[in-house]
């Protein structure tokens, strides 16, 4: 059902909030980790989820963190920060925050994995660089920030396998071939129902110029649809178009693009 932003609720942890948790967990957003109690701070990490579900991290600490043996916990609280791929403006699309324990692997289970194939390629590629260890990250509490405001993650929803964009700025183009009115369409198209989804009114950004007013960006593509941001000088419009059914490949991602911008386009636009 779609939903205008004058009955517009607050989502659940629904297929697209899933599908975009699940992303940045994988690797798709830059992670940095704290460990609170030892009031140390990661601002390099890298990370991702192993093939049993597992969030794992790879980073070079250079105080306390160094010296906490393998095997032993650590209260840590991990953020993803997701930037929007349009480089027309810069927009964080989504951060997703997350309290749990970090325990660092041994020497010899770090190489275990490595040679095992299982870890995330930029986990394994950190690994190469002097200090650097392995650790794994039991995640307690997670929270997706995003455009429409925050969402508890229950645990139980980041079990199980989740379908990946193949190459975010390729789906990203997708989005941008298409011109400013084109983009506007689709946003009303969500907002009368034309295409399913939900839209949002949120406040204006601060300092919008010529360059900003009156253009839609593309916040992020998603395997289940778009989300874009139709900036006003008096007030944002979000947008969320869902697919008809979720994209499994970088083809299948292509037809319902075309689709949704054929939905949207207006009909007397078409019968000129």
């Amino acid at each position: 059902m779609s939903m205008s932003y004058d009955t517009w609720t607050m989502p659940t942890c629904d297929a697209r909030v899933r599908s975009l948790v699940m992303r940045m967990l994988s690797g798709a957003a830059a992670a940095s980790l704290y460990a609170y109690r030892m009031e140390e701070a990661l601002e390099t990490a890298t990370h991702g989820l192993m093939p049993d579900g597992s969030l794992v991290v790879a980073a070079a600490p250079t105080e306390l963190l160094s010296t906490v043996p393998a095997g032993f916990a650590v209260d840590v609280r991990v953020d993803l920060l997701k930037q929007s791929p349009d480089p027309m403006v810069s927009l964080v699309a989504a951060s997703t925050h997350l309290l749990g324990s970090l325990t660092w692997a041994s020497r010899a289970e770090t190489i275990a994995h490595i040679e095992a194939g299982a870890l995330p390629p930029m986990v394994e590629a950190m690994l190469t660089a002097p200090g650097a260890r392995l650790g794994f990250v039991d995640m307690e509490k997670v929270v997706l920030h995003d455009l429409t405001g925050a969402t508890p993650i229950p645990l139980e929803a980041l079990e199980g396998a989740v379908t990946l964009i193949e190459d975010p700025y390729a789906a990203f183009d997708l989005v941008a071939r298409h011109d400013n009115t084109t983009l506007k369409d689709l946003c009303w198209a969500v907002m009368v129902g034309t295409v399913p989804g939900f839209a949002i009114q949120k406040a204006p950004l601060p300092h919008v110029c010529s360059h900003t007013a009156d253009q839609v960006f593309c916040v992020y593509v998603d395997p289940t649809g778009i989300t874009v941001m139709l900036v006003g000088r008096h007030e944002t419009l979000i947008a969320y178009a869902r697919f008809a059914t979720p994209a499994t490949s970088h083809i299948e991602l292509t037809a319902q693009v075309d689709r949704l911008m054929a939905d949207a386009t207006p009909r007397d636009a078409l019968a000129c």
